[in-house]
């Protein structure tokens, strides 16, 4: 404002534009919402009709009801979400120490495991093919061999 008491050009409208925009944040009563919260209990899916039936009981305009059970909706599914997020993580922990377990007892197994032949410890990879490889060099010597023959 001016020191005449008029206000400059424009000013006017952007206090309006600004109120229009923001809204003064309401909270609902402890009645409005102890109501909002019994009724989502039967219907969380309320229809028109409902919603401003509900208002009218609650001193609520048909948007707040409308909002309300939007927001409660989504507010429940996320919670309902966390639960099962923390249950799957609990059974994946539980899962990957079991499976540790079982590794760390297969690693015990095989320390124990012996030749069925001849009692002693197991061969390794390497050692398996340089054997196959061997017999192989072998079988080739006396087939020639037979042959000779």
């Amino acid at each position: 404002m001016t020191d005449s008491g008029e206000e400059p050009v424009g000013e006017s409208s952007n206090s309006q534009k600004r109120s229009k925009r923001h809204r003064q944040y309401h909270r609902h009563s402890m009645e409005q919402i102890q109501r909002l919260e019994a009724f989502f209990k039967k219907c969380p899916h309320p229809d028109e009709d409902q919603q401003k039936q509900l208002g009218r009981e609650a001193g609520l305009d048909h948007k707040q009801v409308k909002f309300w059970f939007q927001n409660k909706r989504t507010q429940t599914k996320i919670q309902n979400d966390k639960s099962v997020n923390n249950a799957l993580r609990k059974e994946n922990e539980r899962f990957l120490c079991e499976n540790k377990a079982m590794k760390e007892a297969m690693k015990e197994a095989m320390k124990n495991i012996v030749c069925p032949k001849c009692d002693g410890p197991p061969i390794g990879k390497e050692e398996r093919e340089r054997n196959l490889e061997n017999m192989k060099m072998e079988n080739q010597w006396l087939t020639e061999q037979y042959e000779k023959v």
